[in-house]
């Protein structure tokens, strides 16, 4: 008994099923091709280098990562100057926090960063920020010549710190509530929109302080 073959030409001269169907998918081919490049763009972000948020306070906008890390790295091609920014959901441990900018100190000497770099941290319990502010680039961030040890023994880094943090939080603050006002009836932001704008404010003023005039 002889099944039918879906290969052969049925009467009457029509074309292959098999035709039909190869001529289809060559179209769709062509048709999708140009889109592959793009799916495969959003399903392979940018590894995060200088990102580290374990708790996903700020990272579960994943667009918002993927600009800041390539904001981040852009920044260190140009001027040689890493900036690391990192999101903890606890504060330090007691101990290991006694001594002033000492938890900072450790952590950017960990990551290579203690003499020509910086590192923004936020604490989410506390809620804090802090910023250290490797030791080469001080003169910069403080606005006048000196050294580190200088700096901090007269007080001159802490004011600038404090001054900087506030200015930063306060600018960021400004625009949240102003995106607040501007969201339609029943209309919600982002989880973390606010510390992201907040890191952005921090960022943004680390570079343009620290950047080559």
């Amino acid at each position: 008994m002889q099944t039918e073959d879906f290969n052969l030409r049925k009467a009457g001269g029509r074309p292959r099923l098999s035709d039909m169907v190869h001529k289809f998918l060559g179209l769709l081919a062509v048709a999708f091709l140009p889109c592959m490049p793009l799916v495969w763009a959003a399903t392979d972000p940018q590894p995060l280098t200088r990102i580290d948020d374990p708790g996903r306070l700020a990272i579960c906008d994943s667009g918002w990562a993927s600009d800041m890390e390539a904001k981040l790295a852009s920044f260190e091609t140009s001027t040689g100057i890493r900036i690391v920014l990192q999101f903890h959901l606890k504060s330090p441990p007691a101990d290991e926090d006694k001594k002033p900018g000492a938890y900072m100190s450790g952590l950017a000497t960990k990551l290579g960063i203690i003499k020509g770099g910086v590192l923004v941290v936020f604490f989410a319990d506390d809620p804090d920020w802090r910023v250290w502010v490797g030791d080469a680039l001080t003169p910069k961030f403080v606005g006048r010549l000196g050294s580190a040890k200088e700096f901090t023994e007269s007080g001159a880094m802490h004011e600038a710190k404090e001054a900087f943090l506030s200015r930063s939080l306060a600018e960021a603050d400004t625009a949240f509530s102003a995106i607040k006002k501007a969201l339609p009836a029943g209309g919600s932001l982002t989880p973390g929109k606010q510390l992201t704008l907040q890191a952005d404010a921090l960022i943004d003023g680390l570079r343009s302080k620290l950047a080559p005039k």
